[in-house]
């Protein structure tokens, strides 16, 4: 079984639960590594939904599953990379094809209602992390999601400043390594 970490290094300890869940599935993917997605199959999808509980333990992923997880994923990691556009109105093509495939319902279970999926197994599992975006949108939360901005990172994280203005994972590494990297350029450029 894969460890994935949930967030990104520094991440504030005021990120709300469905936004680390979002987190966690778009980190999925790490270009950091050799091969970067760690959704290498149906088994790897299946214990990732039951770690989070989105999955029962008699239910698995299928192959058809895994497709749509990694373009559930792909969408995620879209929108999230516009969030640092401020681009909140344009269509993500592979979100709104997921979401066709992962209907949703109003539940009126309590005094207040929520959605849910409308199937079981990992489609179900995958219907929750949408709802997870819906909860992100009603909290504000969603646009704080992003993906670090470093060609060489791209981890998915919440960004908890006071202006939404975060563009690296962490400073101490990803924003160092850029202003570094911006400092040399300017240097030479002076000689």
């Amino acid at each position: 079984m894969i460890t994935i970490a949930t967030t990104s290094p520094g991440k504030g300890t005021g990120t709300p639960a469905h936004a680390d869940l979002l987190c966690a599935f778009a980190n999925t993917l790490d270009v950091d590594l050799p091969d970067p997605d760690t959704l290498t199959d149906a088994a790897v999808l299946t214990d990732w939904l039951r770690a989070r509980d989105l999955l029962g333990p008699d239910e698995r992923a299928d192959g058809d599953d895994l497709d749509l997880a990694r373009t559930l994923r792909s969408g995620l990691r879209a929108a999230m990379l516009r969030h640092h556009e401020g681009d909140h109105t344009s269509t993500v093509t592979d979100l709104d094809a997921t979401a066709t495939c992962l209907p949703l319902r109003i539940v009126f279970d309590g005094t207040r209602p929520r959605l849910a999926p409308t199937v079981g197994g990992a489609r179900g599992g995958l219907a929750r992390l949408l709802v997870a975006v819906a909860d992100a949108e009603s909290d504000d939360a969603w646009v704080r999601l992003k993906l670090c901005v470093a060609e060489d990172c791209q981890w998915a994280f919440y960004d908890t400043s006071k202006n939404r203005s975060r563009h690296w994972c962490s400073m101490g590494v990803c924003g160092n390594r850029q202003k570094t990297r911006t400092y040399r350029a300017r240097q030479r450029a002076k000689q």
